[in-house]
């Protein structure tokens, strides 16, 4: 998804908020209903971008670059929601030069998520490069291409 494709999705789902909005059986959706939507989009999003930044890693770094971006949302020096942690300026390359754009998540990609979601791996886990330790946290440790810091 792109830039302007979240910021539409943001701004329709504040527009959702204000007007009714029916469903396909023509029954009108809740805020909660809308709610609950936002919130699969959003782990589709979380999906979409871990494929983009680690579809060629295996199950175990696909669970850790999940922990980095789920670390982040429970974490007050990030925004509090997956949307807002993946589109901030600069922190993932695949949103910002838009490689995720038309990335559809591998079954293992899913299962990378779902496993994280139900239980925190390394919660310790805030920051992942491709070309070396990050300028930031403290140096954790290599998995495949991929090394982690922690906070």
């Amino acid at each position: 998804m792109s830039k302007s494709g979240v910021a539409l999705v943001l701004a329709v789902a504040v527009a959702w908020t204000s007007v009714p909005v029916y469903a396909e059986n023509n029954l009108e959706m809740t805020a909660v209903d809308i709610e609950e939507e936002m919130y699969y989009d959003s782990l589709e999003l979380l999906a979409i971008c871990v494929e983009a930044e680690a579809g060629n890693q295996g199950l175990e770094g696909k669970r850790m670059v999940t922990d980095v971006i789920l670390n982040r949302v429970d974490d007050v020096d990030w925004p509090d929601d997956i949307v807002g942690v993946i589109s901030q300026p600069y922190h993932f390359t695949s949103y910002w030069d838009e490689s995720m754009e038309g990335t559809v998540p591998a079954e293992e990609t899913f299962e990378a998520v779902r496993m994280e979601l139900q239980e925190r791996s390394w919660p310790g886990l805030y920051y992942f490069s491709a070309d070396g330790y990050s300028k930031y946290g403290t140096p954790w440790q290599q998995v495949g291409d991929h090394y982690f810091s922690t906070k």
